[in-house]
């Protein structure tokens, strides 16, 4: 039987992708990452909290924006962000956009 967690991911077509933090390794601490990417979600108006498991420390979300879903845990040890591929190379791209603009 699964669990919760695989079957938010499985009913959004997000079990087996993979995640956005490899893709920023040039951030330094994962705050940084968490900021960064929860800024670039917001500017898209679209941003909707699709379903979500809570626990004590914080989540596991699924958001959509633009007809593209991802998969989020944010809680107060760790913060991740899973999506296919394309949807992680548009926002990492739009991260390091960010962060260079503030340099």
């Amino acid at each position: 039987m699964k669990n919760e967690i695989e079957n938010m991911l499985t009913d959004y077509g997000l079990l087996g992708e993979k995640s956005i933090l490899p893709m920023l390794s040039d951030f330094q601490e994962e705050q940084e990452i968490r900021d960064y990417c929860w800024e670039v979600l917001n500017s898209y108006p679209s941003l909707k909290k699709e379903t979500w498991f809570i626990g004590l420390e914080g989540g596991d979300y699924i958001y959509s924006f633009e007809g593209n879903y991802i998969f989020i845990t944010d809680d107060i040890w760790s913060f991740d962000l899973v999506a296919k591929q394309a949807v992680l190379e548009l926002l990492a791209e739009k991260i390091k956009i960010l962060k260079m603009s503030r340099a």
